[in-house]
């Protein structure tokens, strides 16, 4: 036994000098990156090595946000600082598209996944690490936004932010027009909106009955436009085999919506393309009801705060717009502690402050909102399960659907002689949905 403790101590003696030499040896603070969590250089959000991340978004409602964020996450990990750069969206769409490319973006951008899909095409954005990926597949998110983040069955982008409409009414001019319930099905909206209009002594219209997005450019009129189409059952485009789509407005959902807004704007006059419009135009009591997102009720809370009004899910489905996160190549000795932050800010008690402090919709559905909905009742009816429609994963939708607006902007909302002529209507939708279907044959995505 005594032989077997002195083997022990010279071997303890000899382990303690080994470590003591290896203290003094200018190399002692290099990392075997075989045995390190971060292999690939990636920088650790645990390091004491400073990091500087940047973000963009394309919607600086959310800045408060991403700042409180980055306070909170900072206290845990004080070698990182975070920048947030957002902007106008378009504006914002031009900046990336610009700055993707050329490796000058931020590490982490806020994109709309069809936009995004062209930068992961050119391998501009990096694949999500396995937990994340693994969150976004898990059922926390509606089929249609997990599918959206994925790209050939690979999880890139992390759903974070929704936008979907909900009807805004004023219930003082319901009351005063004997409605007792907002609209429940698509046909009353034309029957409600006849009540409520009001016009002057002249027969000038002096407060819309519904406000409807009749100008303004890009594709955001095409999306309202498809917002009330979806409640007929119809769609800009259909995918009628995997990849391929074509035009789906040419036939009785578009004819329906179509002369929803002639009969609005031309034989009912209950509004007008010269009067105010959307939020502006309900703050400002000129309309009775509209369609339009959850920011809405922020807007409302500054502007108008005595308002008296409501909201009501839409009576069928609903088109959504998201953005996820991404994370680029611009820096990829950052890659990990942008993984990291984007993991912070989609904890469940972060994720949920994106709500009360911005006003928009988280994308997941695990969230528990009810303590949220009795301060906040006008968010409710955002949160109602529907038929959901989203943008195609193609790259030429933008384009479709913008040149589909212009289309309705020009001609298909200002021609006073489709009222009461559904075979002229029907005429114009066969001509933009040839237009719809030449373009996407031009990309190779035409059901023929």
């Amino acid at each position: 036994m005594k032989s077997k403790k002195s083997v022990l101590t010279v071997i303890s003696l000899v382990v303690m000098l080994s470590l003591a030499l290896a203290g003094c040896s200018g190399g002692s603070n290099v990392k075997d990156s075989s045995d390190s969590p971060n292999s690939n250089n990636q920088q650790s959000p645990t390091d004491s090595k400073p990091v500087e991340l940047t973000i963009w978004g394309g919607y600086p409602e959310l800045d408060p946000w991403y700042k409180k964020m980055a306070e909170e996450y900072k206290k845990e990990h004080p070698n990182v600082t975070i920048n947030i750069a957002s902007f106008p969206l378009r504006d914002f769409e031009k900046k990336a598209a610009a700055g993707l490319p050329s490796g000058s973006a931020a590490d982490i951008v806020s994109l709309n996944p069809v936009i995004a899909l062209r930068y992961v095409q050119g391998n501009m954005l990096k694949q999500a690490p396995d937990d994340l990926a693994q969150m976004v597949t898990s059922g926390i998110y509606p089929d249609i936004v997990s599918d959206r983040a994925q790209v050939n069955n690979t999880v890139y982008g992390i759903p974070h932010q929704l936008g979907k409409g909900v009807i805004y009414y004023n219930t003082k001019m319901f009351a005063e027009a004997g409605l007792t319930e907002p609209p429940t099905s698509i046909d009353q909206f034309l029957e409600y909106a006849q009540k409520l209009a009001k016009k002057d002594g002249s027969g000038n219209l002096e407060r819309a009955g519904m406000s409807l997005r009749l100008t303004g450019g890009g594709s955001g009129l095409g999306e309202k436009f498809w917002t009330l189409l979806a409640q007929h059952g119809g769609s800009i485009v259909k995918e009628v085999s995997p990849g391929k789509y074509r035009a789906n407005y040419d036939n009785e959902a578009g004819l329906k919506t179509l002369q929803m807004y002639i009969d609005m704007v031309h034989k009912y006059k209950t509004d007008d393309p010269t009067i105010k419009h959307d939020a502006e135009a309900f703050e400002m009591e000129l309309a009775a009801f509209f369609v339009r997102e959850s920011w809405v009720i922020g807007d409302i809370k500054e502007k108008a705060p005595n308002l008296e009004y409501a909201t009501a899910p839409l009576p069928k489905a609903n088109v959504i717009g998201m953005s996820d996160f991404y994370v680029t190549n611009a820096a990829k000795e950052k890659e990990e502690t942008a993984w990291d932050f984007i993991r912070f800010l989609m904890k469940p008690e972060n994720h949920k402050q994106m709500v009360a402090m911005t006003g928009w919709l988280p994308a997941r559905e695990d969230l528990d909102m009810e303590d949220f909905f009795q301060e906040n009742p006008q968010f409710k009816a955002f949160f109602t399960k529907q038929e959901l429609h989203a943008y195609p994963t193609i790259p030429e939708f933008d384009e479709i659907l913008t040149k589909f607006a212009d289309r309705l902007s020009e001609k298909g909302f200002t021609d006073a002689s489709f009222v009461d002529d559904p075979a002229k209507m029907e005429a114009f939708l066969a001509d933009l949905a040839k237009e719809t279907n030449a373009i996407l044959k031009k990309a190779g995505h035409l059901a023929e």
